[in-house]
Parts: structure tokens; C-alpha cells; sequence
């Protein structure tokens, strides 16, 4: 029941935590250990202790978990729950996880366009 005493439904909203712990900033969004079946891409940087981790089911982003990587927390939380369909993105993340922007200006704002068109009809 919503402050207008009418029914609201809430969507599916993904597990998020962000943490910093002793300055090292960690995120993790969705089903960040993975789903039977799914694939996943990692990138470890010891040096600079950073972690970057990526869960697939199909061409979907599920999930993720990133260390010391904190310019792509947005654009991990967006592709996440707007369970954004990648498409050949997918396979270009697996190679480079870090061009998680990338994906998600090529189709995740084309699928919010896409969204919106269909609302002025």
C-alpha cells in the first residue's frame, strides 16, 4: 500500500552492498557468486589490490563483485537490475571486463530508448 492508500508493486530488487573497508572501496551487485549454468569473467590486479568479477546467465549480467574498482559501480548496479540483454557485449566483456561503460551505453541506453518509445504510443 502506497502513501495514496493504493496497491504498489515493488520489482525484483537485486541484493547490493558497497563497503569500505580500511579505505579498499568493494561492490557487489545481483547474484555475485554465479548461477548454475552461467559463465563469468575475472580481472585481478594484486599489485593494486583490485578484483573485478562478472556473473552471466545467457547474455545477461546477473551478477558482480568488484575491489578497488569503483568507476564502474553504477554501471554494474544499472546492468544488474535493469537486467540488460548484452548481446554480443557479452563476450567482449568476458575478454575485458572492464569495458562494462562500453556495454552499457550500447545497450543499455538503447534499451531505456527503447522502453520510453513505447510509452508515448
Amino acid at each position: 500500500m502506497n502513501m495514496l492508500e493504493r496497491g504498489a508493486v515493488l520489482k525484483r530488487v537485486p541484493q547490493i552492498n558497497v563497503l569500505d573497508t580500511l579505505g579498499l572501496i568493494s561492490a557487489s551487485f545481483g547474484d555475485w557468486q554465479g548461477v548454475p549454468g552461467g559463465q563469468q569473467a575475472e580481472l585481478t590486479d594484486r599489485e593494486g589490490f583490485k578484483l573485478l568479477s562478472l556473473q552471466f546467465d545467457a547474455d545477461r549480467l546477473v551478477g558482480c563483485n568488484s575491489i578497488g574498482w569503483t568507476e564502474h559501480v553504477g554501471v554494474m548496479r544499472g546492468l544488474v537490475e535493469g537486467r540488460v540483454r548484452l548481446g554480443e557485449w557479452k563476450e567482449k566483456l568476458i575478454a575485458d571486463p572492464t569495458r562494462l561503460t562500453e556495454a552499457y551505453i550500447a545497450q543499455g541506453q538503447a534499451q531505456a530508448r527503447w522502453a520510453q518509445a513505447g510509452a508515448h504510443v
